[in-house]
This record gives structure tokens, sequence and C-alpha cells, in this order.
């Protein structure tokens, strides 16, 4: 099975959790490809690549719901203290802040994907769209995510 492959099973078998664990793994991909094209002075690459990481994090914070709370407004200051990160990575072309950004995110990920495993209904947010995609590439969200993220 390839790597696409592999994780379209986990988009269209993943519960909530397990899909915020994806989207911190593409987080911190997206991370890793901006260190190598900085290191590279790949100008285009960067900005591609930061695009797609300020995209995720929009995604991020749009599923957080309505409800205004501390893990919402913690979440949300967590997101915009990584985007500023990664415009300093950008604008100074140093990437000496992104080892710990990817260790938090690889901890966060790694916590969201044990929360999602120990969920035994793996269909309990019936308005989850299974309509997200997620490549080396691309992130392409369809449909509604209005539950992503709630668990």
């Amino acid at each position: 099975m390839s790597y696409k492959d592999d994780l379209a099973v986990k988009i269209a078998t993943g519960n909530s959790c397990e899909l915020v664990a994806l989207q911190y793994q593409a987080l911190i991909e997206n991370i890793q490809d901006l260190e190598k094209y900085i290191s590279k002075d790949d100008k285009e690459k960067i900005f591609a690549s930061s695009d797609k990481i300020r995209d995720i994090l929009s995604n991020l914070i749009s599923t957080l719901g309505d409800d205004n709370n501390e893990f919402k407004n913690a979440s949300i200051d967590l997101y915009l203290y990584i985007n500023r990160v990664i415009n300093n990575v950008v604008i100074k072309k140093d990437t000496s802040e992104t080892e710990s950004i990817v260790k938090m995110l690889e901890t966060l990920r790694d916590a969201w994907y044990s929360a999602g495993t120990n969920i035994s209904d793996k269909n309990e947010h019936k308005n989850l769209s299974k309509g997200i995609t997620y490549g080396k590439t691309d992130v392409n969200i369809s449909g509604s995510t209005s539950d992503l993220g709630r668990g």
C-alpha cells in the first residue's frame, strides 16, 4: 500500500481525534519541508510551504467550534504562536525555533492519536465529513468539519 493509499484509509476510517492527529502530522511534515527549502534558499517553495502551514492552522482554528471555552482559547493561542514562529522563520531565514515547534506538535499528535484509539465508536460524530485529504504537496478539505477536534 502506498503512502497516499494508507493515508486515505486513515482519513476514511479515523475518528475526529485521529483526524486532528493527521493534521498535526501534516504540520510537522510541512515545517520540516520548510526547513529544507530555507537551507536551499528556494523562495517559491518556502512561500508555498508556509502557506500550507497557515492553511492547516486556519483549519484547526475553524474546527474548534463556536463554544467559548478555555480549551478553544488555549488552542487558538497556540496556533497563533506557531504562525508567528513560522512568519519569523520565513522572514529571517532562521530555523532555530522550528525544532521546538516540531517536538511540541509531535507530542500533541501522539496525544490526539492516543485519545482517538480510546474512542470505541468510530462514528460517534455524525456531522463529521470524511472529505479531508492530505499529502506531502496538498491538504484539501471538503464538506463539513464542524465536529473535527471535538472529543
